[in-house]
Order: C-alpha cells, then structure tokens, then sequence
C-alpha cells in the first residue's frame, strides 16, 4: 500500500516538473514572439534598420555586464552592486575623458578601477564568507554614496571614447556589438572550454562537493566576481558615451535588468545551470521591451514593471523545476 502511495507521488512530482520544466524553456521564445508581435504592430518604425540600430546601441552596456552577471549566477551567487558600481566608473570615464586622456588609457582605467572594485565584492563573500545578496547591497550602497559625494550636484559630462566603444556606425549598423559579441565569445569560450568555467559549474550545483573534488572554490569565486567588476568597467566606458552625461543616480537603472537578462535568458538562479548564450536570449527580451515601451508612449514606469514581472516569473519556474526534481531524485 505504502508503496503504491509512493508511486503515485512520484509519478505526480514527474508530471508537475515535467509541465514546469517545459513552460520554463518555452517562456523566452513565447515572450519574445509576444513582444515582437505586439510591438509591430503597434509601430511602424520598430522593425526599421535604424530602430533595430538603436536597439542594439542602447542595451550594450548593459549586454557586456549580463555576460559578466551570468558566471556569478551559475556560481550560485549574485551582484545587486554592479549599477552603482557603474555609475562611480562612469563618472571616472566622464572625469578623464574632459581633461584629455588618452582613450586607451581611459578604458584601461575603467576596467582595472572595476575590476578592483569586483575584487572587493569577491573578497567580502570568497574570503569574508558574507552572503552574496548582503555583500552587495553593502557595497551597493556604498558605491552609490561615493558616486554622490563625486558628482557633487555637478553633472559630468562626456563623449564616446572611440567610435567602437560609442555609438559609431557601419553602413547602418553599430561597431559596438563588435565589442558585445568579442566579450560573450571570451566569456563563452571560459565557461565552457576551460577549467576555470567547468569549476564555476561545479560550485554552482554543490560547492562542498567541488571543494572535496579539488577545486579551489574561495579562488574560484573571488576571481568570477573580479571578472565581473571588469566587465562593468568596460560597460562604464559604453554607457558614459552613449547617455553622454554622469549623474548621481547614473547607472542605477541597470541592475534589475542585468539580472532579468540572465534568469529570464534561462541561467538557474540557484547555481550549476545555464549558459553565457542563453543571456543573449534573456537581453533580447528586456532590450526589445524597453525600446518598444518608448516607441508606442507608455511611461517607462511600466517598463520596470513588465521586467520584474518576468524576472518573479522566471525565477519561480527555476525553483519549482529545480525543487521538484531534488523530490524525484
């Protein structure tokens, strides 16, 4: 009888997680489709070259920093810090650029000052043994007060550091996705043919497992977030040229859409699943919201609405798939 009983509830769990597991990879494709549709139809110039131009200009920055994102989620950990983050390097972008730095010099000094800062969140969780989500807010708050007290009530301003790195143009279409596509196939190319990215995967789906296998699991973190705070450093250089002026709240926007990107991309929020690629797919969907928001006239209030609702929808799916198959298991 008792094993009758079981049966049935595992049969139950398989199906609940079956239903989920599939709704969870179809959600981005249906979402993007309802997205595409919708705003087609409700624009005449969404599907225009230099509409689809824009597009891809206005979310590099924030591409480059999803790809950086997505190594801490599979690690199981997470960064609220890096808007903030980017805001502080921005203004440090702005503030060299307007006394004549050298671009190279510029953009190596943004990321090794976000490197530094990553390093600082690595340290705190890697070593410090602080929780990811209360490390960063930490520092979140911190960066955000430093970017305060340097602006100054004096807004900064700035230009495009180089054409590749700003909002230049070949025959129509932007030279920074060159730059967005170089940082995914790097960050693709350590994640998955290295032993640094097969690492990242298994303290993602069992830290205390890998750390009995060998793997040096408080290097491994320390350095993910390190990468990171570089990503964000070169992301500072992109949005510093593309909005052209530093601010005291400059950068904060891009936190909740760095991290739709990567869950809703189909990256487990829980660690050990997913892939730099699949973010792609999750920047397409935020990127292409936020741009069809502005084309048909809705307040950008409901932008940030729409993308936490599918962050809270992507999430719950991840959790319920991955708690129904520990169940079977």
């Amino acid at each position: 009888m008792i094993g009758t009983v079981d049966s049935v509830e595992t049969s139950t769990t398989g199906r609940l997680v079956g239903r989920s597991g599939l709704l969870r990879h179809a959600m981005l494709p249906l979402l993007l489709a309802a997205e595409i549709v919708f705003f087609s139809l409700a624009s005449s110039t969404f599907l225009t070259t230099n509409n689809l131009s824009n597009v891809v200009i206005n979310s590099s920055d924030l591409a480059v920093i999803a790809a950086g994102l997505t190594l801490v989620v599979l690690l199981g950990g997470i960064d609220v810090s890096t808007g903030s983050m980017l805001g502080v390097i921005a203004w440090l972008v702005a503030t060299l650029s307007q006394h004549g730095t050298a671009p190279v010099l510029v953009i190596g000094a943004a990321v090794l000052a976000g490197a530094v800062l990553g390093s600082l969140n690595g340290f705190l969780i890697a070593f410090g043994r602080v929780s990811p989500i209360i490390a960063t807010l930490g520092t979140s708050a911190i960066f955000s007060t430093l970017l305060f007290l340097l602006w100054n009530s004096t807004d900064v301003f700035a230009a495009p550091v180089s054409p590749l790195l700003g909002t230049g143009r070949v025959g129509g279409w932007p030279l920074v996705a060159v730059v967005v596509l170089a940082v995914f196939a790097l960050l693709r190319y350590l994640s998955r043919q290295r032993a640094y990215g097969w690492h990242v995967y298994a303290i993602g789906n069992d830290r205390e497992g890998a750390r009995l296998l060998g793997v040096k699991t408080t290097r491994v973190v320390f350095v993910t977030y390190l990468l990171l705070g570089g990503c964000v450093g070169l992301a500072a250089v992109i949005y510093a040229g593309r909005v052209g002026v530093v601010q005291a709240s400059s950068g904060s926007e891009l936190t909740l859409s760095a991290v739709a990107a990567v869950v809703v991309g189909g990256t487990s929020i829980l660690g050990g699943e997913g892939s730099v690629l699949k973010t792609l797919g999750g920047l397409l969907f935020v990127a292409v919201l936020q741009n069809g928001v502005v084309l048909i006239g809705v307040p950008p209030l409901w932008n940030g609405v729409l993308v936490g609702v599918a962050v809270a929808l992507a999430v719950w799916l991840d959790i319920a798939t991955r708690r129904g198959k520990g169940r079977r298991r």
